[in-house]
Formats: structure tokens, C-alpha cells, sequence
């Protein structure tokens, strides 16, 4: 799994590009990666899983927790992308109707 990430410089929004499958080998850097941010004072993230095509709970997981520490800032983590099998998780586990999730960067980054 690969992660970069990108300023959005408009509206002060940190994109979190990930590419992979996001499972319980990789959820950890990612997980890493995303409590860094955030107490680094990023507290507007939008997550990219376009690249993503395999997610496991442990994947949910770290997004939920992101997704707790932003809310606890006042800020927010939303996601766009979702590939189909991805998409069906989150429907499964009814996370898409925590989440904000977005078919696109243009339409998420519009939402903030």
C-alpha cells in the first residue's frame, strides 16, 4: 500500500491519496499517517480510495478513527472513490451513513 499526501491549498484541506489494498498489513501505516496529520493541526481530511480495490474491517477501522479525531477538533474526514467491492463494505457495515463519501475529488473538495 502507498500513501501520499496533498495540501488543497483553497480551503486548507489535506487529500490523503491511498493506493492499495488496506487490510490489517497495511491499515497501520495509514493509521500512522493520519494521527500525525491531525495533531498536526490538520483537521480537514478528504481520503482518497479511488486506488483502493480491497478494504477489510481493520481498514474501517482506522477511517473511523480518523474520523472520530477530526470530529473531537472540529473538523471532519470524508471520502471519495469508492470502487465497487469497497463501496460494498461500507454499505454492509452501514459506515455509509457516518461517513460523507463522494464520487469524486471535485465534489468533495466543494463540500468543505
Amino acid at each position: 500500500m502507498e500513501i501520499v499526501c496533498r495540501e488543497e491549498e483553497a480551503n486548507d484541506v489535506l487529500i490523503v491519496d491511498v493506493t492499495g489494498d488496506l487490510d490489517a498489513r497495511s491499515a497501520g501505516d495509514l493509521k500512522l499517517t493520519l494521527n500525525e496529520k491531525i495533531e498536526g493541526g490538520k483537521v480537514w481530511i478528504l481520503v482518497n480510495l479511488s486506488e483502493v480495490p480491497y478494504m477489510d474491517s481493520a481498514g474501517l477501522g482506522v477511517l473511523v478513527s480518523g474520523l472520530k479525531n477530526t470530529n473531537r477538533q472540529n473538523g471532519d474526514l470524508r471520502i471519495y472513490g469508492l470502487q465497487p467491492d469497497v463501496r460494498n463494505i461500507f454499505e454492509l457495515t452501514r459506515l455509509n451513513k457516518v461517513f460523507q463519501i463522494f464520487e469524486d475529488e471535485a465534489s468533495a473538495l466543494e463540500s468543505f
